[in-house]
């Protein structure tokens, strides 16, 4: 350990020596020259030595835009500047000392950057943020940081990365992010923890965005567990996909609390729910499989499938959306065994499912702040009718068994069958992402935009069929919701 720590120094010190060595000594006539022959000492150093030193990019943007104006203040031409493109060079820690701040070198700022001096003259109080020594944010901000920790967003540059690669967040999902420790993630669209270094994710969704139901307008919501099962040793994608296969398994469940109205409840400002979840719950499952050469592309497949068929249940109509008997152009329901009166009919969504080819591309992967996605493949979408109805015994009930005139509605067209999405995310300061899908012939569309920070951002998602609208959809839904997103 002490050898370690002696070796640690001595490179250090070398490094100080062929930066002195490789300068001229300072003159007030030329500072710019010597500023350029450190930075340039500093980033031609054996790839051994660089390993040594601690390098991250800010994603804290209330940080960013505070050194931007010190870069702008002292003169540094704004057109040269880059406020996504903070990258900070420290010397390595102690051994003897992990506790300690960080001794910051260079600052980096687009095509500018400040050395050691000018951080300490220039920026004294934001290097003290930088480097560890104060606090940042929460109850303590501002105070003496006990442990050196620095309590900001930051991304750790690799050691074998180029030191003027510019950094940003190569993640495929900014809102479930892979390159954190642990996230959470709370909306009234999705409640998600990730669990540690492990990769696990714990996620509830409402509603069935695969077949264009979102929110409760489907009826039902999701719970499952993710988990990968094979890492990616792509060294140049590993960042962004950690994983070759990650696969999630879980249960659907029906919703009825706030529903007795046939309204929706705290959101009683959003369209009626119009379609149900069946009784006795649903077996949710996936899998995304990233092909080993090129782990860009894979593909997904994803089922919702009901653990029992449909027979005659006892229910709470309350709970149910039901429509007259006589929906669609005057028809009939009846039972065989006129002994009870069909009272109105439940449309039920029973099995859902896709299998589609996916693919992701960042247009510049040196610059990784413009992503998309693609999707293209089928998707499956079921709704079966129940005859709604009361027993002797005066026992709300549903059935399927001997009724006539009930209808399923299922894939009957090409149309029906094809599944295609394109998303497009912004990973830069101002992180946003905008999707467009087509399943079961309609149209969802979903947006969110940050609103404080990092931290809190605004969702929204508008689905609209593009064929004749069923009696159990919407002529369109729309819904809103704030997002809190925390990570560590």
């Amino acid at each position: 350990m002490i050898k370690a720590n002696y070796m640690k120094r001595a490179l250090v010190f070398l490094a100080a020596v062929a930066c002195m060595v490789s300068m001229p000594i300072h003159s007030e006539a030329n500072p710019p020259q010597n500023r350029k022959q450190l930075v340039s000492a500093l980033t031609t150093l054996d790839s051994n030595i660089v390993g040594y030193f601690p390098r991250w990019s800010l994603c804290e943007y209330d940080l960013q835009i505070q050194i931007e104006q010190v870069f702008i203040l002292h003169g540094f031409p704004a057109d040269s500047l880059d406020v996504n493109d903070i990258v900070v060079t420290a010397a390595p820690k102690s051994i003897d000392d992990p506790y300690e701040p960080y001794q910051l070198l260079l600052v980096e700022c687009g095509k500018c950057h400040m050395t050691a001096s000018e951080i300490d003259s220039y920026m004294e109080s934001l290097a003290g943020i930088v480097s560890g020594e104060i606090i940042f944010s929460g109850p303590y901000k501002g105070f003496i940081n006990d442990y050196g920790e620095r309590t900001y967003c930051f991304n750790e540059i690799p050691k074998d990365a180029p030191l003027t690669q510019y950094q940003h967040e190569v993640i495929t999902d900014f809102l479930e992010p892979t390159n954190v420790n642990h996230a959470f993630t709370l909306s009234a669209f999705d409640q998600a923890v990730k669990v540690g270094e492990s990769g696990f994710w714990l996620r509830s969704h409402i509603g069935n965005d695969a077949v264009g139901y979102h929110f409760w307008s489907a009826g039902e919501a999701m719970a499952s567990l993710r988990r990968p099962l094979y890492e990616n040793t792509d060294t140049r994608t590993r960042k962004a996909i950690p994983h070759l296969i990650d696969v999630w398994i879980g249960g659907s469940y029906r919703l009825s609390t706030g529903l007795e109205d046939g309204t929706s409840g705290v959101f009683d400002w959003v369209k009626e729910r119009r379609l149900n979840a069946g009784p006795g719950g649903k077996f949710f499952a996936g899998l995304d499989f990233h092909v080993p050469v090129h782990p860009e592309a894979g593909l997904h497949v994803e089922l919702n499938l009901p653990f029992a068929g449909l027979g005659t249940e006892g229910i709470d109509p309350g709970t149910y959306a039901l429509f007259p008997v006589n929906t669609g152009r005057g028809r009939t329901v009846e039972f065989l065994d006129p002994k009870f009166d069909v009272l109105s009919v439940a449309p039920i969504l029973r099995g859902t499912g896709q299998i589609t080819g996916f693919y992701h591309l960042w247009l510049d992967p040196a610059v990784p702040e413009n992503y998309f996605r693609f999707d293209l493949g089928i998707s499956y979408a079921e709704v079966r009718e129940a005859a709604f109805f009361i027993d002797n015994e005066r026992i709300s009930k549903i059935s399927t068994e001997g009724v006539l005139g009930l209808r399923t509605y299922k894939n009957s067209e090409l149309g029906d069958w094809i599944y295609a999405k394109v998303e497009y995310r912004s990973q830069a300061a101002f992180p946003f992402g905008i999707s467009a899908q087509y399943s079961n012939q309609i149209l969802l569309g979903r947006v969110y935009i940050p609103l404080f920070g990092r931290f809190f951002y605004l969702e929204g998602k508008y689905a609209q069929p593009l064929r004749s609208t069923r009696y159990y959809e919407s002529d369109h839904f729309f819904m809103i919701s704030p997002v809190l997103r925390l990570t560590i």
